[in-house]
């Protein structure tokens, strides 16, 4: 017997307002907003998703220089003043903010700081609650730039990678559990769940590592779903499959299906491939 689903699922916008109608999907509004643009969407735009960038830096709400860290959070602020504004809207996801981030382009706001994360996203939450909105904070992928495929995973140096709070899932879980606001809970990316599990050499470890992820349902408020490759190199990177294309636990898929949480597609390829997905996700 398949898992029934609590809540419509949702697609991206570029799916089209004649599709997800038909289809009966729910949408996520993206990193940058055009209330005017959106309006064939309001009646399904249930989530929003906040930049994570601006001006080609990654914004750091947890950065060591308060300056940059004020303008990271003053960013996330003034899109959910935007946001707000959007009539069926109930949740914002974000990311947390990088540990460490060495780009030439990235002038600031280069090194985090844990406690100075779980005070911005308290401030962020609080303005959100204001609004009767809910965060949900996503969990980010592990990042394998400059690391050769060959390079087996126990042999890649990761010490000056860059790096990000809330990528493990005992630290994610930790996040929400400190930030502690009822407004608070997880948004889960798979996709990106996969390439930390990549860190592991043992195959067995690394499905270990993904059913880690939903160790605790009541946190999970949100999910990115998506597949990923979760035993050759492809799953080291942020690939978005289809659901039934990658190889993440059949056993993982069906627990996400049965979540108490609003569940976004978050990818589009085609409309064919959509169907043949939604199909999926029904025999599940």
């Amino acid at each position: 017997m398949s898992t029934a689903l609590k809540y419509p699922l949702s697609a991206p916008l570029r799916v089209g307002i004649q599709n997800l109608k038909r289809l009966n999907l729910n949408v996520e509004a993206g990193t940058t907003l055009n209330l005017e643009e959106l309006k064939p969407f309001y009646d399904v735009i249930v989530s929003a998703h906040a930049p994570y960038g601006k001006d080609g830096m990654r914004l750091n709400i947890a950065a060591i220089d308060d300056d940059f860290r004020d303008m990271s959070i003053n960013h996330l602020i003034s899109y959910i003043e935007t946001a707000r504004h959007l009539p069926n809207l109930k949740k914002v996801n974000m990311h947390c903010a990088p540990k460490r981030w060495q780009d030439e382009k990235q002038i600031g706001g280069q090194i985090g700081d844990y406690d100075r994360l779980i005070d911005a996203i308290r401030q962020v939450a609080t303005f959100a609650g204001e609004h009767e909105l809910s965060i949900v904070v996503e969990n980010n992928r592990a990042y394998w730039d400059g690391i050769p495929d060959a390079t087996p995973a126990e042999a890649a140096n990761r010490r000056e990678m860059n790096d990000y709070f809330g990528t493990s899932p005992e630290e994610w879980m930790q996040i929400c559990e400190d930030v502690n606001l009822p407004n608070v809970s997880l948004c889960l990316d798979p996709s990106h769940s996969c390439t930390y599990a990549q860190i592991f050499a043992d195959p067995a470890k690394r499905v270990e590592v993904m059913m880690a992820y939903l160790a605790k349902p009541n946190l999970l408020g949100h999910v990115h779903w998506n597949d990923n490759e979760l035993y050759g190199v492809q799953g080291r990177q942020d690939s978005h499959m289809c659901i039934g294309k990658g190889t993440l636990p059949l056993e993982f898929h069906r627990t996400i299906k049965g979540l108490d949480a609003t569940l976004l597609l978050e990818h589009f390829y085609t409309i064919e491939e959509l169907e043949e997905e939604l199909a999926y996700i029904d025999r599940l």
